[in-house]
């Protein structure tokens, strides 16, 4: 995806390319197709993480296009469009998105919309959101990785790995 983005072909033809290499030819051990499942495995992961690829690359950091294009280019669109929607909305701020939207957006989410059973009825704010990413990835920095967290400096600390892991 990276060197056709930087040859200047289309996104499009990007894309198209994907297809033909994934779903047609089946190349590289790639054979959902001959499965003949649902949609023909738009779900599958892997061809939805090269679509996603290709939204990261043609977007070039500009929110709205990397969404637009996410949406245009995946198989299961909403894959690509939350990842990196949700990642250069993380990178901006609520500030940025909203300034790139041209709009203000609520600071409330509902995910009994979609899904069940979640605390508070099913709402929860953006800050509450971040706090817990914050404190899952301070566990995992801790735990898995056997790092800590510098609370005066307001950095993670993540020890090398040695040659023998």
């Amino acid at each position: 995806m990276k060197s056709k983005h930087k040859s200047g072909l289309p996104w499009e033809q990007t894309r198209d390319s994907i297809y033909i290499k994934y779903q047609v030819n089946q190349e590289d051990g790639y054979d959902i197709t001959s499965k003949n499942l649902y949609c023909n495995g738009c779900f599958a992961a892997g061809i939805n993480y090269a679509a996603s690829l290709v939204s990261l690359f043609y977007g070039e950091g500009d929110i709205k296009e990397t969404i637009k294009i996410g949406a245009l280019a995946g198989w299961d669109s909403d894959n690509p469009t939350a990842t990196w929607g949700g990642l250069l909305g993380f990178m901006i701020g609520k500030e940025g998105v909203e300034k790139a939207f041209n709009r203000t957006f609520s600071n409330k989410f509902n995910i009994h919309r979609t899904r069940q059973n979640f605390p508070n009825n099913g709402i929860d704010t953006f800050e509450n959101m971040a706090k817990t990413g914050i404190f899952i990835i301070d566990r995992v920095v801790q735990e898995e990785m056997g790092g800590g967290v510098n609370l005066k400096d307001n950095v993670w600390y993540i020890p090398k790995p040695s040659k023998l892991d």
